[in-house]
């Protein structure tokens, strides 16, 4: 599966880094996004899950609630520098509130200037 490109997303991802757990099978790993939007997020990880799996994620900024979603990967990339490798995930299924919560999060991570700390 080729790459997903902007023009291909119906949403903006915003650039932000935060720890992320990441449940698969009965696999359980901590990473950190590099960004997210309202309809997924990239998960720099030196151990992608393969494209097309369901993960289980968890999720919070600052003193912000946990947000949990399920999520499929759709697309993995393993090359090049560290900060590029890791996996593409889109939410699925994700109920109305969860949905409001992550639009909340990245519109607050949107409008925070560059030096602004997260909490």
């Amino acid at each position: 599966m080729s790459s997903m490109t902007d023009d291909q997303r119906k949403s903006t991802r915003i650039p932000v880094q935060f720890d992320v757990s990441i449940v698969h099978d009965e696999d359980y790993l901590i990473s950190f996004t590099r960004d997210i939007s309202a309809d997924g997020m990239f998960i720099n990880t030196p151990t992608p899950v393969p494209s097309g799996e369901n993960v289980s994620l968890s999720f919070a900024m600052g003193v912000g609630k946990e947000i949990s979603v399920e999520a499929r990967v759709v697309w993995v990339n393993l090359d090049g520098p560290e900060i590029d490798r890791g996996m593409g995930v889109k939410f699925v299924n994700v109920s109305p509130s969860t949905k409001k919560s992550i639009l909340l999060l990245v519109n607050r991570i949107a409008i925070l200037p560059d030096d602004a700390p997260i909490n």
